[in-house]
């Protein structure tokens, strides 16, 4: 929302700065900065302040899913500017985010170790999940990253997976459970709503002549959406941080439909014009399942059902 860090941040390995100090380094993806994530990244944190260092976060852009299985990339839980902001609020000072291209791809994993961890972070202290890979086609793992370390002269912290009774705590677990509508589940794994980001764009106006105008959102398109249905929300502004609102995730089938799925928000208590505004949705609660009503006033109906069963889920 427009935020300025503090945390400094490079795009490209010849950004990175010569530092007087040591660095603590967590090395992954993040996608999330679930749980698991946070596990890593604190590691980091705590080993830096035990050092009087910095504590440096590696990740990659785009994800290198995007790269490696072009056919099926995974959807995005975090866009860049969100991976920061959580990662500046779990104490991180630099976070160096690696242009992943085909090329990067192919270097070697005692390559990889040397040029960026050695050369380029002087690390002194690396946190990575026990099932790290690195470097061309995954082949280096955590144990050689310790043998390198060793080499090269920085210690290794190789975590284990989080696990909890559903199995261990991953993106890809998440990214299953909010594409289910499970938000509540995905939510915990996370350690907060999931959400999505964009700007307010123009609709066809139904809702309005319905007497529920919505704030109809455009995202990303590779943002992880949850299933087709109706949601409990929370909106934020620039100018409003908290709204409760109602969210519909689907494509309109009671009316003619081409099949897009939009994104539209009934904001409850609030009148008034956002468009063109920067929202963020945070997704607390599904409703129920996309449906196709016989009528328009069967379909007002429901949607006043939801806003009822959203105003006592906000204890309103």
């Amino acid at each position: 929302m427009g935020k300025r860090w503090s945390v400094r941040v490079y795009r490209s390995l010849d950004d990175i700065a010569s530092l007087p100090m040591s660095r603590a380094v967590a090395i992954g993806a993040f996608d999330g900065v679930h749980a698991g994530h946070q596990q890593i990244i604190n590691m980091a944190v705590t080993a830096a302040c035990s050092m009087q260092g910095v504590a440096t976060v590696v990740t990659f852009e785009p994800h290198p899913g995007v790269v490696l299985r072009p056919e099926e990339p995974p959807p995005i839980l975090t866009p860049f500017e969100t991976k920061v902001e959580l990662m500046e609020g779990l104490g991180v000072g630099e976070i160096a985010a690696i242009p992943f291209d085909l090329a990067f791809a192919q270097l070697p994993p005692h390559a990889f170790a040397r040029r960026l961890l050695s050369e380029r972070l002087g690390a002194r202290q690396v946190s990575v999940g026990e099932n790290f890979r690195f470097g061309r086609g995954g082949e280096g793992n955590a144990a050689d990253l310790l043998a390198f370390g060793q080499e090269m002269g920085f210690s290794v912290s190789a975590l284990q997976l989080l696990r909890d009774e559903g199995g261990s705590v991953s993106s890809t677990r998440i990214r299953r459970l909010i594409a289910q509508g499970a938000v509540e589940e995905a939510s915990r794994l996370l350690t907060r709503p999931h959400s999505l980001s964009g700007t307010v764009v123009s609709g066809v106006g139904r809702g309005r002549t319905m007497g529920m105008p919505t704030a109809n959102l455009r995202v990303r398109p590779d943002a992880a959406l949850p299933a087709l249905g109706v949601y409990i929300t929370r909106t934020r502004l620039a100018s409003r941080p908290q709204l409760m609102s109602v969210t519909s995730v689907g494509t309109n089938p009671t009316f003619e439909s081409d099949g897009v799925v939009r994104i539209e928000t009934f904001l409850l208590d609030f009148h008034g014009s956002v468009y063109e505004e920067p929202m963020v949705l945070e997704f607390l609660a599904r409703l129920r399942d996309q449906r196709t009503f016989p009528d328009k006033e069967s379909l007002m109906g429901q949607m006043q059902a939801d806003v009822a069963q959203a105003q006592r889920f906000f204890g309103r």
